[in-house]
């Protein structure tokens, strides 16, 4: 089945929009629009260093729809942080700090194919957290709550390539949980369960600039594991497992709209690591 890029899942939004398709479920709209079906790739890391793949075509409407469960696509993932960026990007961080490079291929085949693997393209990524934004935006927070701002020209001929390195763009960055959405939106979870909103403005060019910066939108985030679709869309995955669906539609105003609220999606997610593709 083919799949869509987070930015071509949100152009076929504007056209479901435009053709009066806002209330329909995704895979009809895509039906209705002669469009492939809106995937959202999933990753998951099991104990043992298993990877599977998982693909939600439900990422639209909530609905628990999955065309691809549990297909292992890999071993030995056994790294202290794993996060994905566009395109089947996805990057792995050692214990010594090391980053590495890896490149699904499979993402849009629905297979276990790797067009690149453990390119080294970094060193000294020893952070509390790290994780992708749009085009190539990559954050990392230090111990001392700075946030870096790095950004990877991700190229599988220039996967070493970082235009822009290391550039410290806030401080107070003291969360439990911390990930980005969509067009520069950062989500970012306090120990007490608080989610606050940021809208950073900069993310295509490393500037400090944030439009909104820690606007509560929410409380009770208390989940093993917290990452984000496309559409505003938000996963939680509860200590027992349960995988619970959201939808924020104030992705990109900051306000606390959430038309879809803790929908129950899927079970059995009681993995070291999920995070979805960007």
């Amino acid at each position: 089945m083919a799949t869509l890029t987070r930015r071509q899942m949100l152009h076929a939004a504007s056209l479901a929009g435009s053709a009066g398709l806002l209330n329909v479920s995704a895979r009809a709209a895509a039906a209705v629009l002669d469009l492939p079906t809106v995937v959202l790739p999933i990753y998951a890391i099991r104990q043992d260093g298993d990877m599977l793949f998982y693909a939600h075509t439900g990422v639209r409407d909530g609905a628990a729809s999955w065309d691809t469960q549990a297909l292992k696509i890999g071993n030995g993932w056994d790294f202290r942080q794993v996060f994905a960026g566009p395109g089947g990007a996805i990057y792995a961080i050692r214990q010594n700090g090391e980053m590495l490079f890896y490149k699904h291929s499979g993402l849009y085949n629905t297979s276990d194919e790797w067009s690149m693997q453990a390119q080294r393209i970094g060193t000294g990524w020893d952070f509390r957290h790290v994780f992708a934004g749009e085009q190539g935006s990559i954050y990392a927070i230090r111990h001392n709550g700075e946030m870096l701002f790095y950004k990877h020209k991700g190229l599988p001929a220039e996967a070493t390539d970082w235009p822009i390195q290391g550039r410290v763009i806030g401080t107070g960055w003291d969360f439990r949980q911390v990930f980005a959405g969509d067009d520069g939106a950062i989500y970012a979870i306090r120990h007490n369960g608080e989610m606050l909103f940021y809208k950073h403005d900069g993310f295509l060019n490393g500037t400090a600039s944030w439009k909104i910066q820690a606007q509560p939108i929410g409380t009770g985030w208390d989940f093993r594991e917290v990452f984000s679709g496309p559409f505003g869309a938000v996963y939680a995955i509860r200590q027992d497992g349960d995988m619970l669906f959201y939808r924020h539609r104030g992705v990109t105003n900051g306000t606390a709209d959430w038309p879809i609220q803790a929908k129950k999606i899927g079970n059995g997610w009681s993995f070291r690591q999920v995070f979805a593709s960007r």
